[in-house]
């Protein structure tokens, strides 16, 4: 046969082969950018969209976990504080208004049973 070819096989073990053929995945095209979606108006979205749904109480993923966390943040103990002076004037003013109510129901008692 005029049209004779002529084929070379080379073979290498596996310590050659890694060291002669690059065995790394490589990519054509480049990565495509994913968009980050973890923004603070999504969380608010999602916070809104599962607030009945998230339990109340628990150690994690919770409104109870959520309050802890937030209150690392936010000093909940000074405006407690601040507000608890006018949570003992309003019980006090609730105590006196009590008191003056059963004074006028005593009085219009003895006002009917002198009639």
């Amino acid at each position: 046969m005029a049209n004779e070819i002529r084929l070379k096989k080379t073979a290498f073990n596996k310590e050659q082969y890694s060291k002669v053929v690059n065995r790394e995945f490589n990519t054509f095209i480049p990565p495509i950018q994913e968009e980050d979606t973890d923004t603070v108006a999504e969380f608010f979205r999602l916070y809104s969209k599962l607030f009945y749904e998230i339990p109340v109480e628990g150690e994690t993923n919770s409104h109870q976990f959520i309050l802890r966390e937030s209150s690392k943040l936010v000093d909940f103990d000074k405006d407690t504080a601040e507000i608890q002076p006018l949570l003992d004037e309003i019980t006090d003013l609730r105590e006196r208004l009590l008191q003056v109510n059963t004074e006028l129901i005593e009085v219009q008692t003895q006002q009917y049973s002198n009639e």
